[in-house]
């Protein structure tokens, strides 16, 4: 705070304030269960040496008062004044750019003494476990949370000795001399340099990566992301197998994060417990139509295992998406907690047998292609954008997926291909088994028209299984997403289906595209033909969707069961509720096999639990809400 300049001549008072007793006591009071505190802000650890105590006397008062600790650690910030003084040689380890400069994590154009380090210089590492061993041996620390997880866009990215020698490595080890030649047209990679760019060719407008050798650039740089984390991960937990990794990446906002910050949600995922995402998508429905929500960045944690942590506080649709899709609360804010947050606050503690151990019930996929989303951001990703706002405001149940979930397409009724444009050949036969074996198939647009490099394919890789589709239209250099129209085409295929749609319809003009082509909620609109869509999605799994509820659509729903409770749980969130609560009856039938239904229906809206009349047949259980004003949780039981 001192070093900014800008804060508060009091910034001692706060410091000293944050981390009170009296503060601790309170949160503890109101139900908070996790504190989050200061740890290393990376001025070098000498230079911090007074304010690390500080947290590890905060973090044995926390756990005093029955607290678990969150100790912040800065992953991405040399503060170089007070570094270089600590670690001379720390003028190695710094990112530097084409031309040799050091590369800066800028908070406005005044911060330019935040030096990034270099991920791929091991001397770097070295120093962060020295951090990460004080947190955890002497902070005792729960949780580590390393801030600023991401790399800076092209062109600022980083062209060292540890990076350059380190690409050619990892190209080494990726592929054989025989790959290398169709990977490149050459085996030798000694001279094989990080990508430069000019004024005529800036990075911001390049809309389709197809150049091999950077789009393994970008590979690169999220390799060494997810690598570094691993090893940090690896040496917390090898001192204590309990302590939560924690990063802040952002979720899913419509950008190319590997493209423009050297990250891939499923490589680093897997060593996390939980992230955090600072989007600005407040949950609510807009004048135009556009529903804003973070349900896809929820779905992408629940896909890894991972808790979401999101700016939720007093915000009464943000809590309850946040309930309905993260299944807890995650952050509750900073001292004191508002009225509003201490009321789901409340809620969630009185019910939190209904959020344990739930698994998403979910029968439809959606697959987010890393190669399709990497190389065209702008119209693989507005295709997936599109098809997941359909379903959203359908109220359709669906799961994210990734890449190395299609090898096991099992639990599925439905894969749904949103202008997923590369797929490998193995890709392709682990679909085609899917959908003999009795799967559902929706493929929209340019899906599978390419391989996992971007080449297009001479034959269309899912011909088979979609007959009719067509390239989109083609000019200068680019292949662009025209919004292209027409009927849905279907196919019977072994004890399966497949149906095809030339594209998802964004509903008016498109918005201009921003740099690095991100989908930013200007374009989260439901599309023309979503209900193509969703016809297209009940027809391929032969109408065997597990739940079925009427309403408008800003009344969205989430479906959770607890197979060993024997119930089912339906979460529903109205995000017009700051305007009108759903007046209207919502009529829902959930395919629940059970003679002897029992339908309670709870809500921090109202006071107790109130019971639902309900009756079953061959199709289900049926029963009606009266109302949702912002949130209500309904639980249906059987013997």
């Amino acid at each position: 705070m001192l070093r900014v300049g800008s804060e508060s001549r009091d910034a001692r008072e706060q410091y000293e304030r944050a981390q009170s007793e009296e503060v601790i006591r309170r949160l503890k009071e109101q139900g908070v269960e996790v504190f989050h505190t200061h740890l290393y802000k990376g001025f070098g650890m000498a230079a911090e040496k007074a304010e690390m105590e500080d947290a590890r006397r905060t973090a044995a008062l926390s756990h005093r008062y029955g607290l678990k600790v969150d100790s912040y650690i800065q992953w991405n910030t040399l503060m170089y004044e007070t570094f270089f003084a600590e670690e001379p040689r720390a003028k190695d380890w710094v990112q530097r750019d084409a031309d040799g400069r050091p590369i800066l994590l800028t908070y406005g154009f005044e911060q330019s003494w935040r030096y990034r380090p270099c991920f791929a210089n091991s001397n770097y590492l070295d120093y962060l476990k020295r951090i990460v061993r004080f947190a955890v041996e002497e902070v005792k620390t729960d949780f580590i949370h390393f801030d600023n997880f991401d790399l800076n866009p092209e062109p600022d990215s980083c062209h060292c000795d540890y990076c350059t020698r380190g690409f050619r490595e990892y190209l080494r080890g990726k592929y054989q001399p025989a790959l290398r030649r169709e990977r490149f047209g050459f085996e030798n990679l000694d001279y094989v340099n990080p990508p430069v760019w000019n004024v005529s060719n800036p990075p911001q407008k390049m809309e389709a990566i197809r150049d091999p050798v950077i789009q393994e650039w970008v590979a690169y740089r999220c390799h060494v992301m997810s690598e570094s984390l691993r090893q940090m991960a690896e040496y917390a937990r090898s001192m204590n197998s309990e302590v939560a990794i924690e990063v802040n990446p952002h979720g899913i906002t419509g950008g190319n994060r590997a493209w423009e910050a050297g990250l891939d949600h499923a490589q680093f995922l897997k060593w996390t417990d939980a992230f955090w995402t600072e989007e600005p998508n407040h949950p609510g429905l807009e004048d135009d139509g556009r529903l804003i929500t973070r349900i896809r960045s929820y779905k992408l944690a629940r896909a890894f295992r991972n808790v979401l942590l999101a700016y939720v506080d007093a915000d009464r649709v943000a809590l309850a998406e946040c309930l309905a899709f993260n299944q807890t609360i995650g952050f509750a804010g900073v001292d004191p907690l508002r009225a509003e947050t201490l009321k789901f606050v409340r809620f969630y503690r009185e019910h939190r047998e209904l959020y344990h151990a739930t698994q998403d019930d979910a029968t439809v996929a959606v697959l987010r292609s890393y190669p399709s989303i990497t190389y065209h951001n702008a119209r693989a990703q507005l295709g997936a954008i599109l098809v997941e706002q359909t379903l959203i405001q359908s109220r359709v149940p669906f799961r994210l997926i990734f890449d190395e979930h299609l090898a096991d397409l099992s639990r599925y009724k439905v894969l749904i291909l949103p202008d997923s444009e590369c797929l490998s050949d193995n890709q392709i036969a682990a679909i085609r088994t899917f959908v003999s074996n009795g799967g559902g198939l929706v493929a929209l647009g340019q899906a599978g028209l390419y391989d996992e490099w971007l080449r297009p394919r001479r034959v269309p890789g899912l011909s088979e299984l979609l007959p009719g589709q067509k390239r989109g239209e083609t000019y200068g250099e680019e292949t662009r997403w025209r919004g292209v129209t027409g009927p849905t085409v279907r196919k019977d295929f072994g004890q399966g289906r497949a149906a095809y749609i030339p594209g998802a319809e964004f509903d008016g003009p498109l918005p201009a595209m921003p740099p690095y082509c991100a989908i930013t909620n200007q374009f989260w609109k439901k599309p023309k033909n979503a209900d193509q869509i969703v016809e297209a999605v009940a027809w391929a799994a032969q109408n065997a969707l597990p739940v079925h509820i009427s309403g408008p659509d800003y009344l969205v729903a989430n479906l959770v069961s607890q197979r060993d409770q024997k119930r089912a749980i339906l979460h529903l969130v109205n995000y017009n509720a700051k305007r009108v609560p759903v007046v209207s009856t919502v009529d829902v039938t959930l395919s629940a096999g059970t003679t002897h239904p029992s339908v309670t229906l709870l809500s921090p809206d109202t006071t107790g639990p109130q019971t639902l009349a309900a009756h079953s047949d061959s199709n289900g259980v049926h029963f009606q809400i009266p109302q949702v004003e912002t949130y209500s949780v309904i639980v249906a039981s059987w013997q």
